[in-house]
């Protein structure tokens, strides 16, 4: 830290470490691994309604592996956060006149090597938790750990791969895939397999409403940032889509999610009540509005889209989540 920050005291240190990881975005990580585990919960009720085996690996919903896997997803959460203020920073992307990042390193608050430390330890950590999930299932059959082995070598070679060196999937326009395919599908599936112990294709359907609005919340700071990535001479979703394109993109990944959780519940894969997240439709309203005025490649009307969207990913994950826990005891 500078000699500033590190005359701080304890308080004011959390404090800023709490800005530093990007603490209000937890909920990123949070909502997945809520709708994976409901998930196997409603699927063990729907099992035990039709006279079937649980399909709960211990045949109750275990809530220590609960637990431990919403702390590991937000360690890694907050792996990416860092990594990506650190190479951001380096690469120039995050400027004293931008808006990305956490900004700690733009105001010199941090310096870059607490930051790449406070990275790897979250990492770490995470990917221990992870290896004492793996080891808890492999008691059980070694069958039962490989679905969850493969999903973190996944989720932890995403986490690296985001923003990390030159290659880095956000420099390339693949960083709304990757968070697609990681903090919504992945997260969602892992959880589901931590209480388990096998690969379901209903549960990779199950995530994609909640993994469309995380890649919003990523698409909705590119479109807001395509003037100063183009400076930065990185390649995002919103500078190759152009402004036009990208706010098409944006009204895409904020409506997909009603649309396939209709579906889903029209299918009977997800309960009839899970579409109680369509209580959060108003929240979406007017963050599309607000792209719709705002026509231009950098306005700071836009600033609020991003946490707009992520206020709106962490109402309607709660509340599929809730719907579909409702349906462990509603026959819908």
């Amino acid at each position: 830290m500078t000699a500033a920050a590190a005359s701080m005291g304890f308080g004011e240190k959390a404090k800023l470490w709490g800005v530093a990881v990007r603490a209000y975005s937890f909920p990123a990580s949070i909502v997945p691994v809520l709708l994976g585990s409901a998930y196997a919960a409603f699927e063990a009720a729907r099992a035990a309604r039709a006279g079937e085996a649980s399909t709960l690996l211990f045949g109750h919903f275990n809530w220590l592996f609960f637990a431990i896997a919403l702390l590991a997803g937000v360690l890694y959460q907050i792996g990416v956060n860092l990594f990506n203020d650190y190479f951001d920073y380096l690469k120039g992307v995050d400027r004293p006149d931008t808006y990305g990042g956490s900004g700690v390193l733009v105001s010199a608050a941090m310096e870059p090597r607490q930051v790449l430390s406070g990275a790897i330890s979250a990492c770490a950590v995470g990917s221990l938790l992870g290896l004492l999930l793996l080891w808890m299932l492999y008691q059980k059959g070694p069958q039962f750990a490989l679905p969850l082995l493969v999903i973190g070598i996944a989720g932890l070679l995403g986490v690296l791969w985001y923003s990390g060196g030159n290659a880095g999937a956000k420099y390339w326009a693949l960083g709304s895939p990757l968070v697609f395919a990681t903090m919504g599908v992945g997260m969602v599936l892992g959880a589901y397999v931590i209480q388990t112990g096998s690969f379901s294709w209903n549960a990779v359907w199950v995530s994609l409403p909640v993994s469309f609005l995380v890649a919003g919340i990523l698409h909705a700071n590119d479109t807001r940032d395509i003037e100063d990535d183009e400076k930065a001479k990185i390649l995002t979703a919103g500078i190759l889509l152009g402004p036009a394109g990208a706010r098409l993109f944006y009204y895409f990944l904020l409506f997909s999610p009603y649309v396939s959780a209709a579906v889903l519940a029209a299918l009977r894969i997800l309960p009839w009540s899970a579409l109680l997240c369509l209580l959060t439709l108003p929240l979406a309203l007017p963050l599309a509005k607000v792209f719709m005025q705002v026509p231009d490649r950098k306005s700071e009307k836009l600033l609020g889209t991003v946490e707009g969207t992520a206020k709106l990913h962490l109402a309607f994950g709660v509340m599929l989540s809730l719907g579909t826990l409702l349906g462990v005891w509603l026959r819908w």
